[in-house]
């Protein structure tokens, strides 16, 4: 199982793109360049997660450059994975349930619990909104680009929306985070832990690996 260890960060006042170069210099960096299938999606753009976090909130900042720029999804609580997309999926421990965290490159959010695979109860209107963004094209709706392109989200995910009691911060939690396009010019499925799947999968908690919060 892949382990990281998760710096503390005190964001203060800053504003989230601020702060961003702060935890793209300070924060741990996971680096999502698991190819699980290679065979039939061939294409793998560089991807960089930096991690970091405070008493209030998980931050992550994704650095991507590949090919494609899509982000035809209308807003939060639709999907995402189809369009320029990174993930976050985690659970407090070890067991079936865990909540998805999906953004394109424009910060929509898609996020749902999950009691299994299979069962999906979408995040609040209040939980989207307390999820913070930002990024190189945010609100940046129905692009379609094609060629080389870079692009940044950076996200603040509160520890009560991961179901965290407020206050009480975990000192580890299971986790894994991808990268995808499924309708990209250049489809892809990339991940920073391996998939032992025949087929593109995400939803399989038991290939999660686990992140440790550095006092």
């Amino acid at each position: 199982m892949k382990q990281a260890y998760i710096p503390r960060i005190e964001r203060g006042a800053h504003t989230l793109s601020e702060f961003t170069p702060i935890l793209r210099e300070q924060g741990e960096v996971l680096y999502i360049d698991t190819l699980n299938w290679r065979a039939d999606f061939p294409h793998r753009p560089l991807v960089a997660a930096y991690l970091g976090y405070d008493a209030k909130a998980l931050y992550i900042t994704y650095v991507v450059d590949g090919q494609d720029l899509r982000t035809l999804s209308p807003g939060d609580g639709n999907y995402v994975h189809e369009d320029s997309c990174v993930e976050f999926f985690m659970q407090r421990e070890a067991g079936e349930a865990y909540i998805n965290f999906e953004f394109n490159a424009a910060g929509v959010c898609y996020a749902a619990h999950h009691q299994s695979p299979s069962e999906a109860e979408l995040l609040s209107a209040e939980e989207f909104a307390s999820i913070e963004r930002w990024a190189t094209h945010l609100g940046e709706h129905g692009l379609e680009l094609t060629g080389p392109h870079a692009w940044e989200v950076t996200v603040a995910i509160p520890w009560t929306t991961m179901s965290y009691e407020a206050g009480k911060l975990p000192t580890s939690l299971r986790a894994n985070l991808y990268k995808c396009g499924d309708k990209t010019p250049h489809p892809h499925f990339l991940s920073w832990t391996p998939i032992e799947e025949a087929q593109p999968a995400f939803h399989r908690p038991q290939f999660f690996g686990e992140l440790f919060l550095q006092a």
